[in-house]
Order: structure tokens, then sequence, then C-alpha cells
């Protein structure tokens, strides 16, 4: 398990790109103060998935899929492809002294 970050440290709105078992994740505290992770590799075609504080959403600029920052689910995508899938979870255990870990 390695820290990612303290929520002392976190901000709401802001984002930790972050090394998850080889692979790209992020790490978002939501407006409501929650936080989640993700892998950031896009479930379609493999682009990265940005963290857009405008849109308070999950962005694929690959091909502008938009993604719900509360459960990664799909807020909108392309017109060009049938369906999408949600992005992945990654699971968070955050201790006694609010240092964030992913599992």
């Amino acid at each position: 398990m390695n820290k990612i970050t303290n929520l002392k440290e976190l901000k709401s709105g802001a984002f930790i790109n972050f090394d998850y078992k080889g692979t790209k994740a992020i790490l978002v505290k939501t407006a409501s103060g929650k936080v989640v992770a993700y892998s950031s590799i896009c479930p379609h075609e493999g682009g990265i998935i940005e963290w857009d504080i405008n849109l308070h959403k999950l962005l694929c600029e690959c091909h502008l899929s938009i993604f719900n920052v509360e459960d990664g689910s799909v807020y909108r995508y392309s017109s060009v492809f049938d369906n999408m899938k949600n992005l992945t979870p990654i699971p968070l255990k955050i201790d006694d002294k609010q240092d964030v870990y992913a599992l």
C-alpha cells in the first residue's frame, strides 16, 4: 500500500495523478468532500482521463467522453460509439491520520 496524499493537503476540487499497479490513475476530492479514485485509462480506446475543474467531470480528451466524478459512470459519450463502459474504480483506505492509500 502506497500513500497517495493526506486529506489535509487536498482541497475540494483538487486532483492527483498517481501510479497504481503499473498503470495511471487519478484521485479527486469532489466539491462535496468525497474522495474517489479511478484508473485514468479510458475504457474505450485507452486515452488518458483528465479532471476538468470547470465541468466538475472527468474527461477523455481523445474522443470527448465525459464521466461523473462521484461514481465513474458515463455522463456523455461521442455519438461515434454505440456504448461506453464506466471508469474502473480504485478502492481507497483513509487512516486515522487522514493519509489516503490505494488498495
